[in-house]
């Protein structure tokens, strides 16, 4: 069980975190209220990025800041090809300013924002926002054309050349945007298997809207094809040898490991989705990233296992909100158990981003202000009732 002592704690401090983030934009004539994804030193370290904006809104639960969030999405989507940025019509953006790394910009590097803006579309249309959706109209045909664009036999692919590229400036573009396992940067076209999850959920809300606006899609069409993925992601995204999803897949093959990417899919995906013995399966890799604070993003004694590196390994408080929702959706509450022992953590150093642990000591790392980490509490708050 979570510590309700512990949880409302750091509630309690997350709220001085949120005031120190919280920004007041001008987008395109717009005014809109978001967030800076991490300070340091109390400078910020990282701006506006709509990953973050975006995972930390479904977080919250918070519906006025999710319209601000897809606001922020629709009016800075992409509407061109553009090989140095990433840019093609109807992505969403990764990273609203403009960073250079290895003489390319970051700024459209993500492959599953586009995804999280119709997944926030269908939450705000559960809840009574349909008017709003309705003005969305035409981001919503944008994104679900350019997931199509991207989606072929079952598998949802990130490819530079879409939009003229060989590469990015990053060299993986979901949440985990360092380097894979064994790849120095993926062999494109490349599928992960976590967006493979988002972008079923994405088409499934995507149905939801297809229901409220045109959108060039039938319903049917939209959920058949996010069964498709739903069949890809439990064949060709597995790996046999550890009966477990594949890190990702490019054109030199499977990446294999035992990496936290596994359960979290787990959150966009439904219980009739898996097989058991399948579920079962990932239940019984899981518990080897296990630490004393949460999951690890990747099980030691695998190639480039690090316990301080940056996502080969280390402890992220934000993503135990997701692995937690997949135990409340599966019924395995021993994975909203650990994943809420990531608080001690937050309590003992503060909202870092993350967080090394070997040999029985913990050590905070990036960030010492974090977004998408100061809303763990609240979220777990909400999983637990």
């Amino acid at each position: 069980m979570i510590n309700s002592r512990l949880l409302q704690k750091t509630l309690e401090a997350a709220s001085e975190v949120f005031e120190e983030l919280r920004k007041k934009h001008r987008i395109d004539s717009q005014d809109l209220t978001l967030f800076n994804a991490g300070l340091r030193d109390g400078e910020a370290r990282f701006g506006l990025f709509a990953r973050d904006l975006f995972l930390s809104a479904f977080m919250l639960g918070d519906s006025g800041f999710l319209r601000d969030v897809v606001k922020f999405a629709c009016l800075t989507q992409g509407e061109k090809f553009d090989p140095r940025t990433g840019e093609e019509p109807g992505k969403v953006i990764h990273e609203y300013e403009h960073v250079t790394l290895r003489g390319r910009e970051t700024r459209y590097n993500a492959s599953d924002t586009t995804q999280f803006t119709l997944i926030g579309l269908g939450k705000l249309l559960d809840n009574g926002n349909r008017w709003f959706v309705t003005e969305c109209s035409d981001s919503i045909r944008g994104a679900l054309s350019y997931l199509f664009n991207h989606i072929e036999e079952g598998i949802f692919w990130e490819d530079p050349s879409h939009c003229g590229a060989d590469r990015y400036a990053l060299r993986s573009t979901y949440w985990k945007d360092d380097r894979l396992p064994g790849r120095e940067h993926p062999h494109y076209p490349v599928a992960y298997s976590l967006v493979q999850a988002q972008t079923v959920a994405a088409l499934r809300e995507g149905a939801k809207l297809a229901g409220v606006i045109k959108c060039g899609y039938s319903q049917d069409e939209l959920l058949d094809t996010a069964d498709k993925l739903v069949g890809s992601f439990l064949s060709t995204l597995w790996t046999k040898e550890n009966d477990f999803p594949a890190i990702a897949k490019d054109v030199q093959g499977l990446i294999p490991g035992i990496s936290s990417d596994g359960i979290h899919a787990l959150a966009y995906l439904e219980p009739e989705d898996l097989p058991k013995r399948k579920l079962e399966s990932i239940m019984e890799n899981a518990r080897s990233l296990l630490t004393p604070y949460g999951f690890r993003t990747y099980g030691p004694n695998q190639p480039d296992y690090s316990p301080h590196s940056y996502h080969l390994g280390s402890v992220w408080p934000f993503e135990q909100y997701f692995i937690a929702r997949a135990g409340r959706k599966f019924d395995r509450n021993w994975l909203i158990d650990a994943a809420g022992k990531s608080l001690k953590a937050l309590n003992k150093y503060g909202f870092y981003e993350l967080f090394g642990w070997e040999e029985g000591k913990l050590r905070p790392l990036g960030c010492d202000r974090q977004l998408w980490s100061a809303c763990l509490p609240v979220g777990l708050k909400r999983i637990t009732g």
